[in-house]
């Protein structure tokens, strides 16, 4: 069985979670419908996650561990937005596996 979403008149392959098949294909627009439908209204400092996430992936070919994001973060934006709390209010689910889905990247292994 193939798993898909339709979003601007394509479709886009994903698994049964709705992770992308392609994250060639991801857009913002993409990663916002995604969010979306999971209930998600995506704000600057979700993007900040996500753009994180993505230039990560790019540079190691995975999604980054939790605590090199709170690492970085707290360089970058203080100790208030560096820490597993901030990260689970803006992703319930769990930010590496909300970030990465919304991202168009592959579903990290170590997540359900």
């Amino acid at each position: 069985m193939t798993h898909s979403i339709e979003f601007n008149g394509q479709q886009f392959a994903t698994d049964v979670q709705g992770f992308l098949k392609d994250r060639l294909q991801w857009s913002e627009d993409l990663g916002r419908e995604i969010a979306r439908r999971d209930g998600v209204e995506l704000t600057d400092e979700h993007w900040e996650v996500i753009h994180y996430f993505r230039e990560y992936y790019d540079d190691y070919n995975i999604p980054p561990p939790i605590r090199m994001v709170i690492r970085v973060f707290k360089k970058a934006f203080g100790e208030e937005n560096a820490n597993s709390r901030y990260l689970l209010s803006l992703f319930p689910e769990g930010a590496t596996k909300s970030a990465s889905k919304y991202a168009g990247l592959p579903k990290p292994k170590n997540c359900k």
